[in-house]
């Protein structure tokens, strides 16, 4: 089994080296049969990757060569959807965390609102008490005045 985090290169050139040392050794071993073992090695993630080769191309005539290039392509593939999709996810994020920015700046801006509606409100019955107490002075200094 290889393992997920190593290069399709560093694989191949491992096989390579034993596919050397069998035909050193003389073991009687058909290079066609070398794309199904490189095949069946791979790390499960690559399923879904083998199965298509496998139906789609005749492993009795299909190089390592060639296997490899195409695996190769597919990392790449996978890479740049991965890196798109990195790139969404970051997207979503920030058009999240923009919406709550502007969510928050409303709800203080309407909180701003209510406490500048409350001081007017306030500022008024003030104004308004003032006047009262202006006119009952008025009254009360009239009253005086009469008396006097």
């Amino acid at each position: 089994m290889i393992p997920e985090e190593e290069s399709i290169d560093n694989v191949f050139a491992r096989f390579n080296t034993i596919i050397t040392s069998l035909k050193a050794l003389d073991e009687g071993s058909s290079s066609k049969n070398y794309v199904r073992k490189f095949l069946r090695a791979l790390h499960p993630k690559w399923r879904a990757k083998v199965t298509a080769i496998e139906e789609s191309k005749d492993l009795t005539s299909l190089s390592l060569d060639e296997l490899i290039g195409n695996l190769k392509k597919y990392k790449v593939i996978i890479k740049k959807d991965s890196e798109i999709k990195g790139k969404r996810e970051q997207n979503r994020f920030k058009e999240v965390k923009m919406t709550k920015m502007v969510k928050a700046k409303e709800n203080a801006l309407d909180a701003e609102i209510q406490i500048t509606s409350s001081e007017n409100a306030q500022s008024h019955q003030e104004a308004k008490t003032k006047g009262l107490l202006l006119e009952e002075h008025g009254a009360i200094v009239a009253k005086m005045g009469k008396k006097d």
